[in-house]
């Protein structure tokens, strides 16, 4: 993909689409999926997030939930402040586009309801999920304040093997009026069981706003940017990101990519938006 720095905003108003990353990731896990956007007409913002991004990490990050969700919030308000930027976005087609935690993220700003004790009790004593490892080791206890982070701006959500359904109050979801695309990776981590973590979301999504997919060949790490040659060299004991794949990285975010901007496009006519044109 070729990238033109300070490149003009094309005529006409745009939908907008903001990327969540993961836990300690960074904004720039999501590049191929913010140009593959931008290609298809959405003004595109990517993030870091303070206390959860790679090298600016918070050990207790976990303590005060609502921040992550009101960074993008924030992100938002300064987007709209802009003269000129506002008058190209169009107010009614405002996505968040999560991976992993950057899911929660996206979930909690399209009106679910994260209770911490409900994750807590799901977790119980459990040290092989990494959902219950990455709260616990953050501070989150049952007795973390329950974050108020819905965002009425949010027209859509869109959740890439996102973590925490557990913790979700099931009548917030139910309640939930926005289309939410939900894709999960079709490999299985044993740190995040399908049943347990992916599945559980599309039983618990409402199925009138919803849609639930998994990504046949894909890992949780699939949803990243693709490892360069010798990376795996480069992250020694962290190369499993860029293994365990059943197809090729650039085939499946052509896959992805086209999932969801074919989801966002189709607004609430959600009868098609995991089938081809």
């Amino acid at each position: 993909m070729w990238v033109v720095k300070d490149a003009p905003v094309q005529a006409g108003t745009h939908p907008v689409a903001l990327l969540s990353h993961g836990y300690s990731g960074l904004w720039r896990n999501q590049a191929w999926l913010a140009a593959r956007l931008a290609q298809a007409g959405y003004l595109v913002v990517s993030l870091n997030h303070p206390g959860t991004t790679f090298g600016d990490m918070d050990p207790s990050w976990a303590t005060r939930l609502a921040e992550r969700p009101r960074q993008v919030s924030r992100v938002l308000d300064v987007l709209l402040a802009d003269d000129d930027l506002a008058s190209r976005t169009d107010p009614a087609r405002i996505a968040v586009i999560g991976h992993s935690l950057g899911g929660w993220t996206a979930l909690t700003l399209a009106g679910g309801v994260f209770d911490p004790a409900r994750l807590q009790n799901a977790c119980g004593n459990s040290t092989d999920k990494m959902v219950c490892t990455v709260f616990r080791n953050g501070g989150m206890t049952k007795q973390t304040a329950v974050p108020d982070a819905l965002d009425g701006r949010i027209s859509a959500a869109v959740l890439l093997d996102m973590e925490g359904i557990h913790g979700f109050t099931p009548g917030s979801l139910r309640e939930l009026s926005i289309p939410i695309l939900a894709l999960t990776a079709g490999i299985e981590d044993p740190a995040l069981p399908l049943e347990w973590e992916s599945r559980t979301q599309s039983s618990l999504l409402p199925a009138a706003t919803s849609r639930y997919a998994e990504v046949i060949g894909a890992t949780h790490f699939s949803f990243m940017s693709e490892c360069k040659p010798g990376a795996e060299d480069i992250l020694e004991e962290d190369a499993f990101i860029c293994r365990g794949e059943t197809a090729p990285r650039a085939r499946l975010h052509e896959d992805i990519a086209s999932t969801v901007i074919r989801f966002l496009n189709a607004g609430h006519h959600l009868v098609s938006a995991l089938q081809s044109p």
